[in-house]
């Protein structure tokens, strides 16, 4: 079946106008019912919701503008018949004025640049609010051009004066955004805007008082709660509502959404698999995020399972989703390393030790105003809240209980940052680790003897850990060091991935611990395979250790079976190993 024939609608990625999707023939997920909640007596009115960057946060505040907005009154059939909200028939419909501020672009540059650019972002929120209401009459043109406090003071004043009734709802999005950009490049500049004399707390406390008799309902959204603290402490009205189990699903896809939303997007009869396979196959990339321990389902990345559902039906093709990360999500290894940067030595390396370890995180509860003015570095608790704030870790519902928390990675995508931060912190300058050198004359030779290669392994890796680079040394540890090492001897035309995602025929996706192609493209292009065995040393020296080796020996053998079947490998020239190691010493190098 042909894409002529499947009426499909266009992929939303990227795009925060909900007003235009319809008209668009865009797919969305509905998230409407989530107003309920917002307007049920019990919630604060000045709530506030935290999620990780690229979550489609941006496109729920516009939907709730176009909800509440009394502009959008006339579109409300257009824009919401069909919707969950629309069966509720709730009187709040199109029953504010609506302001909207989106700080997300705001300048990170030297202080005087910073404030004209906030100016700007409240500018461009009373802009609009003036497009919609022409008769709505308010001059700011001479107004100092950094100060953005008198200008919402002065806008608030005339917008008393405009309505009769105090139905004024003021949203703000990515309130933090450029927060944690300017905390990641400059310590002195974070701690000036959030202090108590900062311009940050002058502004909310601005909002707090207009809330006395104009301002009716606030709504803001963020990543972290870094800055929460200086917006509290000047709007201390604002309720972190983040934990709450009815808005888990606020932002993020379900399953039982993408299961709706994927046929909309690509012709899945034509790529010939199920919408169940191609979930299957982003679940462990995209999925796993929790954002409440008592609620009963993870959620998606949904800017990932968008860029790409978009790349599969620009190639028509059923892809790896490892091999199609969204470009434009913040997430890396070098925000990771600040983070540590921030906090003791011990309390990086414990955080490190645990995820090598494959262990989860524990914390009485999350951090919600972290203030860094207050103290310079994280302590675990605070640096694990960040942790999940930013999205690097999530909510482990099963082993959380009502006396804490536990916190673990959510997905392989966010593991392989963990790695990648985990080289940064404990390899890249270590002199011990640039110094050694791996034998790689017999790989790039495409011989079938490596026992030069096991050797330099070996001699490297009793180097570094006799140097202490590694607290701990397990089968992740191993895996990790020997990645990094060889991603630092760049071989022409050779390429080292670690842990890559093959599809092997009836058991699914599997993950070969290293993929060494050489010669990649040309006619003597050859494959190294080498899945890696690890043993204590205590293991090596007890008298069971012969069994042991035989079982670790055998579970590598079954292993590089499966890969070598892998459809990934189809007609390629495969050389599969087995390293099994004990301590540092490669015991045992076999080809099979």
């Amino acid at each position: 079946m042909s894409e002529s024939t499947v009426k499909l609608l266009n992929n939303p990625y990227g795009q925060v106008t909900f007003n235009l999707f319809r008209q668009e023939e865009q797919a969305f997920v509905d998230k409407s019912l989530m107003i309920k909640f917002l307007d049920d007596k019990g919630m604060s009115k000045y709530p506030v919701l935290l999620r990780p960057r690229r979550f489609g946060k941006s496109t729920f505040v516009q939907m709730l503008k176009c909800y509440y907005d009394i502009s959008y009154q006339d579109r409300y059939e257009e824009l919401f018949s069909g919707t969950k909200i629309y069966e509720e028939n709730l009187p709040t419909h199109n029953s504010y004025h609506v302001i909207d501020f989106d700080f997300s672009a705001v300048s990170t540059g030297n202080l005087n640049k910073l404030l004209t650019s906030f100016f700007v972002a409240v500018a461009d929120g009373i802009s609009d609010f003036k497009r919609r209401y022409k008769d709505f009459d308010f001059d700011y043109s001479k107004l100092d051009r950094t100060d953005a406090t008198t200008l919402f003071n002065e806008f608030a004043i005339a917008y008393k004066d405009y309505s009769d009734s105090q139905t004024l709802y003021v949203m703000i999005d990515e309130y933090d955004n450029f927060a944690n950009e300017i905390l990641s490049k400059d310590l002195d500049l974070f701690l000036n805007i959030t202090s108590k004399d900062g311009f940050l707390k002058t502004f909310y406390s601005a909002i707090k008082n207009h809330a006395k008799n104009t301002i009716a309902k606030t709504f803001i959204t963020g990543v972290s709660s870094v800055s929460l603290d200086s917006l509290t402490s000047g709007f201390n009205i604002a309720r972190n509502v983040t934990s709450r189990a009815s808005f888990n699903e606020y932002a993020g896809f379900t399953e039982d959404e993408l299961n709706i939303l994927i046929p909309k997007l690509v012709d899945v009869a034509k790529l010939g698999v199920t919408t169940k396979e191609i979930i299957e196959r982003m679940k462990p990339v995209y999925d796993g995020y929790c954002f409440s321990a008592e609620a009963d389902k993870t959620v998606y990345n949904s800017s990932m399972c968008l860029y790409y559902l978009d790349m599969v039906r620009e190639k028509g093709v059923f892809l790896n989703p490892e091999d199609y990360l969204d470009p434009a999500s913040d997430h890396d290894g070098s925000k990771l390393s600040q983070l540590f940067n921030l906090t003791q030595k011990e309390t990086a390396e414990f955080i490190i030790d645990t995820y090598l370890q494959g262990g989860v995180f524990y914390v009485s509860k999350l951090s919600e105003n972290i203030n860094l003015n207050q103290v310079r570095e994280y302590s675990l608790e605070q640096l694990l809240s960040m942790l999940y704030y930013l999205g690097y870790l999530t909510i482990d519902r099963e082993k959380s209980s009502l006396s804490g928390l536990a916190l673990k990675i959510p997905n392989r995508f966010m593991s392989k940052l963990f790695a990648r931060c985990t080289i940064d912190f404990s390899f890249k300058n270590n002199t011990e680790f640039k110094a050694q050198k791996l034998n790689l004359s017999a790989l790039t030779s495409c011989e079938d003897d490596i026992s030069s290669f096991a050797e330099s392994c070996s001699e490297f890796l009793s180097r570094i850990m006799n140097n202490q680079v590694l607290s701990h040394m397990n089968e992740m540890a191993l895996n990790l060091a020997l990645y990094a090492k060889l991603e630092t001897m760049p071989i022409v035309n050779t390429y080292v991935k670690m842990q890559q995602s093959v599809q092997v025929p009836k058991e699914g996706e599997r993950f070969p611990d290293l993929v060494i192609t050489v010669n990649k493209g040309l006619p003597d292009e050859c494959i190294y395979l080498i899945e890696l065995k690890y043993l204590k040393k205590t293991e090596a020296r007890d008298k069971n250790s012969e069994s042991i080796l035989k079982r670790a020996i055998k579970d590598a053998t079954a292993e590089l079976t499966a890969y070598k079947s892998a459809i990934d490998f189809k007609g390629r020239n495969i050389k599969a190993y087995a390293m099994v190691f004990a301590g540092a010493d490669c015991v045992y190098c076999q080809k099979y």
